[in-house]
């Protein structure tokens, strides 16, 4: 008997020779002629397929921590807080003169490019059609998107469910009780001498899978037989088992605990993505919601270039009369006048259409009103000189640390393939004991001379393990991917912050072009309405010259809003945009309570012109 158990072991260790790299030659020697075979006949020519020939990785013990080191980026100044106030996006410069005012310019800039502060009740944009309307700054938008959107309620249901797939794998891992009970009849005719019996069973137990593999069973079998004849024999029957199976080679160690790690490091991995939905999430909203002030401003200069082409065009009339200008300067004055009044046709149309675009974003019906409201903030632009920005978001950026972590997933995955390479080595034991059976005994009347137990040794040699080789062969190709995909996470996030620094740097540049943009073209309006009351430029002088001063505010709104925009996009390409309620006004509006996004039925019932300086 011994000879014959040495005999077996020995063919298992015969088989162990056979190694994982002679699994993966095999597996290349079928595909590789399967692939020219295929290109032939399909293409007519036979385009080269290689695969390296992989080895199998190095698996360090990190690769089988549960929840693997998220670095995170120390505090700093959030990008963009709210300021103390809430003012209008209203026209920038200085109101120009009406008929019959003389034009002036002061030397003092900065002091005309002050926007007065505005007053509770004031409403500012486009006009407001209906008295109840929701008006929301750029924090009451992010409380409110937070606890209506669409995407963001999808992405906390994903966050949801890998964290039930970890309470599933945890419970595998735990004592699992069972319960059975059934009723059987049994009877027979001539032969069996027309015996009848009705018997009762109940099972109950618990069983527990073991962390490094095998499993143990408990249970005990209570059965009653009432016998329905007199030929029948009744009787009561109880034993309690103890069973056991634990594997030696194959589905030992380490790899048994792979679905309950792999859950548990998703879920991690769930909670960063949700973490970077978040903060794309804010600037995304942001970028919208400064769209939306940016056309605002739109159809504010707009409106106020009407209002002076309207003037230009009662001052041509007056000089016309006196005999000072042709009739054609007064025509060219009021076809100035049918284009601008054409400009803020579209641009409110323009306006009404992105404020729409603006609801689906918000998760709000867009039947509702909505006004976005203005409120000063306070840009804090990131030191850019002297960092290695790039290393900065190799470290803190989560989708980057997911990737890093995931090509040990695949190193994982790769020992867990190779170990089912491996041949099937079991050891069994069993052990039960109850009541004499051969006796009428009750059930309750345990006797160790009824007691049985048995234990064992099984191999089951891998004679076919056509699937497990490809299974195999399929991890060290993954492995390969993965690390190529997080090479090209690297240089993608690389490229993404290199972009990002850039637009920064050009919104600077361009904001305080546009300024000196403004003043230049103010200044030339104002010289070309001194010289057409003189009598000496056209009409033509002035419309172009307002023509430019409504470009220079465009350029000058959409470039404000390009930097803040930029500021948030750099610190969220580098991982350091954080969104926490200790972050700042961000991150309180991302947990907004009742007084930060209020429901549509309080709303309604409070006044909608008492604003509020949600998310300080």
């Amino acid at each position: 008997m011994a000879g014959r158990l040495l005999l077996g072991v020995a063919g298992g260790a015969v088989v162990l020779g056979c190694s994982a790299d002679s699994y993966r030659r095999s597996a290349d020697r079928e595909v590789f002629p399967l692939v020219r075979d295929r290109e032939q006949r399909a293409l007519g020519y036979t385009p080269q397929v290689e695969v390296k020939p992989d080895k199998a990785p190095a698996v360090p013990a990190k690769v089988y921590e549960k929840i693997p080191l998220t670095h995170l980026p120390p505090p700093e100044t959030a990008g963009i807080e709210a300021a103390a106030s809430i003012v209008p996006y209203g026209v920038l410069g200085p109101q120009y003169p009406q008929a019959g005012e003389e034009p002036g310019f002061s030397d003092d800039f900065a002091a005309e490019m002050e926007v007065p502060r505005a007053g509770v009740g004031d409403v500012y944009g486009p006009p407001v059609p209906e008295a109840m309307r929701r008006r929301f700054d750029l924090f009451q938008s992010l409380g409110y998107a937070t606890q209506h959107s669409r995407g963001y309620r999808t992405q906390m249901e994903q966050l949801y469910l890998a964290a039930l797939s970890v309470t599933l794998q945890r419970h595998l891992l735990s004592p699992i009780p069972f319960a059975t009970t059934g009723l059987e009849y049994t009877g027979g005719q001539r032969d069996s001498k027309y015996q009848s019996a009705l018997a009762a069973t109940g099972t109950v137990g618990v069983k527990q899978q073991l962390p490094y593999g095998g499993q143990i069973v408990a249970q005990t079998l209570v059965q009653f037989v009432d016998a329905l004849s007199s030929t029948s024999v009744g009787g009561e029957s109880a034993q309690v088992a103890l069973s056991g199976s634990i594997p030696l080679l194959r589905g030992a160690g380490m790899v048994n605990l792979e679905p309950l790690i792999q859950s548990e490091r998703t879920l991690v991995y769930q909670v960063r993505s949700f973490e970077e939905f978040r903060r794309q999430f804010v600037v995304d909203v942001s970028r919208q919601y400064f769209r939306l002030l940016t056309l605002q401003q739109s159809v504010s200069n707009r409106r106020q270039n009407v209002a002076n082409l309207t003037t230009l065009l009662e001052r041509t009339q007056a000089l016309f009369d006196a005999g000072h200008l042709n009739f054609l300067e007064v025509q060219r004055s009021e076809q100035a006048l049918l284009q601008g009044e054409n400009d803020l046709s579209d641009s409110l149309a323009n306006y009404q259409g992105s404020v729409d675009n603006f609801k689906l974003i918000l998760g709000m019906p867009v039947e509702e009103d909505l006004d976005a409201m203005p409120s000063e903030l306070e840009v804090n632009v990131p030191q850019l000189e002297g960092r290695d920005v790039i290393a900065v978001a190799e470290q803190y950026r989560l989708e980057l640390q997911t990737a890093r972590d995931q090509i040990d997933d695949a190193r994982r995955q790769v020992a867990v393939a190779q170990n089912g390479l491996l041949p099937d080595l079991n050891v069994t034991a069993q052990t039960n004991f109850g009541n004499r059976t051969l006796v009428s005994t009750p059930a309750k009347s345990f006797d160790d001379r009824a007691s049985t137990y048995s234990a064992g040794v099984t191999l089951g040699l891998p004679v076919d393990r056509l699937a497990e080789r490809n299974v195999y062969r399929q991890s060290l190709i993954q492995f390969e991917q993965a690390q190529r995909s997080f090479a090209d996470l690297r240089d993608s996030v690389a490229a993404q912050v290199r972009a990002a620094v850039r637009d920064i740097r050009a919104a600077q540049v361009s904001l305080d072009l546009q300024r000196r943009g403004i003043r230049l073209a103010e200044r030339r309006l104002d010289y070309s309405l001194e010289l057409l009351k003189r009598g000496t430029a056209s009409a033509r002088d002035v419309v172009e010259s307002q023509s430019s001063l409504l470009s220079a505010q465009d350029n000058f709104s959409a470039a404000r809003a390009t930097l803040q925009v930029s500021v948030l996009q750099f610190l969220n390409d580098t991982g350091t945009l954080r969104v926490d309620p200790e972050a700042g006004s961000i991150g309180r509006a991302l947990n907004p309570d009742r007084s930060h996004a209020p429901d549509a039925s309080e709303e309604r019932q409070s006044d909608p012109r008492k604003l509020t300086d949600a998310g300080r």
